[in-house]
């Protein structure tokens, strides 16, 4: 729980102040202004019980801030407990304030979420028992005797959504203000004409869109769209009548549940590559690799459907597998169908799994640079090329090419 910490005359008598390094850096939250904080030599700040390190100030929200750090503890500190707060040394308006404090380890990392409002100074909140002074100092939290940690700090005030994608959404098969119209007509298997016919009526559905926000979102249904004249429909059949409706959903701004995902799991990942829904296409994949079970049963049933679907993350984990099982896949899993580019990515798994924390080349950069893209993880590279707002899908050679030429 977050504490107040102000009025403490006795701690005032045992102020040290110093410099701090601190940095502005970016959040993932909009909303947030996020702060790397570092002290150096924290072993030889002051570890006394009621001692007290103050920080330099930082400037947010209109405001001067600063960070109260007790390496030995507060007055109402456990033995041996580090307290950390944060203050408000400027301004004299009321503030409802959301704030983090997040540490991070070796193996693990600590964060501590906070609500208080600050009166003005001196007031400042945070927790007299954040953890023990023992574990960042033998636990990795220390990066050459230095304590950095992260402190986010936001507005807790009611603050209305931008209604965009609400308004988006309402647009979803709105047939009023639609111009474009798909017939969705699931094929089924049948002996005999009456009953393909009678099957196809029973499965025809019609969803309405909007040309333009296809044309920006995907290419290949505004294409589709170009191929019809006003409002005749365009007929799609290797769809499923629900799954396109989540696609078109999800082109418009909705989210698509855990329960629908685990119902139409590969078929999300078949439509929306089809039809260049690549987000929907990706999240569809991240959902299959964390909740279906691959065994040596459907290993390469699994390597194959990825392999064919450039589903680099779901053939991430099939080469995990097939290296952590290796002497059962050995045994007991053909090859024989596979293809023969595949190996580089089984290579590439063996080389993380038995050779991650070997030490880099010294030679040209490029080299470096080509070593380190190939051992990082599919997730890793996606993120590093949508934070350069590039394409996001494709294989490992592809997602690692497209990098390298843009870095």
């Amino acid at each position: 729980m977050d504490d107040n910490n102000n009025n403490d005359a006795a701690l005032q008598e045992h102020e040290t102040f110093v410099e701090t390094k601190i940095e502005r850096i970016k959040s993932e939250n909009p909303k947030e202004r996020l702060f790397s904080i570092t002290f150096d030599n924290f072993e030889e700040l002051p570890s006394t019980k009621g001692q007290r390190v103050i920080s330099s100030t930082f400037s947010c929200l209109g405001n001067q801030w600063r960070i109260f750090l007790d390496p030995g503890g507060h007055s109402e500190s456990l033995t041996g407990m580090v307290a950390v707060y944060l203050d408000r040394c400027s301004g004299d308006r009321e503030l409802a304030i959301k704030y983090t404090f997040t540490f991070s380890g070796d193996d693990e990392r600590m964060i501590r979420l906070g609500e208080s409002i600050f009166y003005g100074p001196p007031d400042s909140w945070g927790w007299p028992n954040v953890f023990p002074r023992s574990e960042i100092i033998d636990d990795g939290y220390l990066v050459n005797g230095a304590l950095t940690f992260h402190v986010g700090i936001q507005l807790d005030e009611f603050i209305p959504k931008n209604p965009a994608s609400s308004i988006m959404l309402k647009l979803f098969n709105d047939e009023n203000s639609a111009d474009a119209v798909f017939e969705i007509c699931e094929q089924q298997k049948s002996d005999s004409e009456s009953d393909r016919k009678r099957a196809k009526t029973s499965t025809e559905k019609l969803y309405y869109a909007h040309r333009l926000i296809l044309q920006h979102y995907s290419a290949e249904l505004s294409a589709l769209c170009a191929t019809s004249d006003g409002m005749t429909p365009i007929i799609i059949t290797d769809v499923k009548p629900e799954v396109f409706r989540h696609l078109l959903y999800y082109v418009y701004g909705g989210e698509i549940s855990d329960e629908d995902f685990a119902v139409h799991e590969k078929d999300f990942i078949n439509a929306a590559d089809k039809y260049g829904v690549t987000n929907l296409k990706l999240e569809a994949e991240v959902w299959y690799v964390n909740n279906a079970e691959i065994t040596i049963d459907n290993v390469i049933d699994n390597l194959l459907y990825a392999d064919a679907m450039n589903c680099a993350l779901l053939k991430e984990a099939v080469m995990d597998f097939i290296v952590e099982n290796k002497q059962e896949v050995t045994q007991r899993v053909s090859f024989q169908d596979v293809p023969g580019d595949v190996c580089k990515d089984l290579l590439i798994a063996v080389s993380r799994h038995y050779d991650e924390d070997s030490p880099g080349d010294d030679g040209e950069e490029e080299i470096d640079i080509e070593k380190t893209f190939s051992k990082m993880r599919i997730r890793d590279l996606r993120h590093k090329l949508d934070e350069k707002g590039l394409d996001i899908d494709g294989s490992r050679e592809a997602l690692i090419a497209n990098l390298k030429e843009h870095s």
